[in-house]
């Protein structure tokens, strides 16, 4: 019972505090901040607690074919809304995503989803950094409902990955863990308001901090069942977030 309500005081406070940095300081911290294992975290967590690290750790294989099948959408996307509008482009990203996850979660290979994730990563933030800020670029203002629908959507989608994780099992409870809850509606929505350039700050930051997700699986994967839940979990966060503001740092400079 005490997990049931820290569900929902932890997972809606971090929706909103990353929802409120991307308000205040634009769309590229945005992008970075959203693309941080929360969601991610969060999941694997309670997982952990409720059906035991071993469940957690047989859950890996599938967070990590998750997360090539999420930057393989991202990727799609922000090509396609060159030619196509968002709702459109929404849908067919859909699709990729569906289609991605379940070909990547078929194959079951740790190191190729690995590969991909690296692969599409670097496409990611090679393509995004060549675009040029038009001179009329707008400031991207989201509708004052879309935090409170982002608070609840991450808190709903991790109560139903939870409690449903002994029917789904961990490999499809692990495929789930990386839906990136808060980038995706801040992207779609940078896109709408604000263009194609603001899309892909957003699209970069994510790429940005899924270097860090990455880590965070892997060291989840190596540490879990040796250290238990929560000094494996609080070690992979660590770790996620200096390997996701390092590379940022150094992409800044380059």
């Amino acid at each position: 019972m005490t997990a049931f309500y820290l569900k929902f005081l932890i997972t809606p406070t971090l929706m909103l505090a990353i929802s409120l940095a991307s308000k205040r300081w634009g769309t590229k911290i945005g992008g970075l901040l959203s693309g941080l294992p929360v969601t991610s975290a969060l999941v694997m967590l309670f997982l952990s607690l409720e059906q035991g690290p071993g469940f957690a750790l047989q859950a890996v294989p599938g967070a990590l074919a998750g997360l090539a099948a999420v930057q393989a959408t991202y990727l799609f996307y922000y090509r396609v809304t060159r030619r196509l509008p968002a709702f459109p482009a929404c849908i067919a990203a859909l699709v990729v995503y569906a289609a991605s996850a379940a070909l990547m979660s078929h194959l079951h290979l740790v190191a190729l989803s690995v590969g991909v994730t690296l692969a599409l990563l670097s496409l990611i933030i090679l393509v995004t950094s060549r675009q040029v800020a038009p001179a009329d670029a707008k400031v991207v203002q989201l509708p004052r409902w879309v935090i409170p629908l982002r608070m609840l959507t991450a808190t709903l989608l991790l109560l139903a990955i939870t409690a449903s994780a002994e029917w789904l099992g961990p490999v499809a409870s692990g495929l789930l863990a990386p839906i990136p809850v808060i980038a995706w509606p801040l992207a779609v929505f940078a896109h709408v308001q604000g263009g194609h350039h603001e899309l892909g700050a957003i699209v970069r930051g994510n790429a940005i901090g899924a270097v860090g997700v990455l880590g965070f699986y892997l060291a989840v994967n190596a540490t879990i069942a040796q250290w238990g839940t929560l000094p494996a979990i609080a070690a992979a966060v660590v770790l996620a977030v200096v390997a996701t503001f390092a590379l940022a740092r150094l992409l800044d400079r380059r």
